[in-house]
């Protein structure tokens, strides 16, 4: 397989309580805003974050509908952080803007590392990682 890119697409129900969310919570300055997506640029990777409908469409193509984050989790988005500080202030920033953050960041026992975890307005799961310094 030769990527040029990668591309991850989740549906929201909010556009506009999705698009204060990833500029307030999250700091995300530069969003490429469409009629129905959200356009966030990461290192090596795009996130589009689609209303409902328009996801609908898309996944329709492969034959699929829509699903939310519900009983269980289907995907987790991971990011490796800059520092400890890092990881707290983005977690901290999460639940004063409407996401939700189950515990606080600890150390992992099993892989090391600074680990963090929450979620946004829609319950898609992200996993915050200051690695394991050696």
């Amino acid at each position: 397989m030769n990527v040029k890119t990668t591309v991850v697409c989740l549906p929201v129900r909010n556009l506009d309580l999705t698009l204060t969310f990833y500029k307030e919570a999250l700091g995300f300055s530069d969003i490429q805003v469409e009629e129905e997506m959200l356009m966030l640029e990461l290192p090596k990777l795009s996130l589009f974050l689609m209303k409902k409908e328009a996801f609908e469409a898309y996944s329709k193509k492969a034959g699929l509908g829509t699903q939310f984050p519900g009983a269980g989790v289907g995907m987790i988005i991971s990011c490796a952080m800059m520092s400890k500080e890092d990881v707290d202030n983005a977690l901290e920033n999460v639940s004063k803007n409407g996401g939700t953050v189950p515990n606080k960041a600890t150390i992992d026992e099993t892989y090391g590392g600074y680990i963090g975890y929450f979620s946004d307005p829609d319950g898609h799961l992200w996993e915050l990682v200051y690695p394991q310094q050696d």
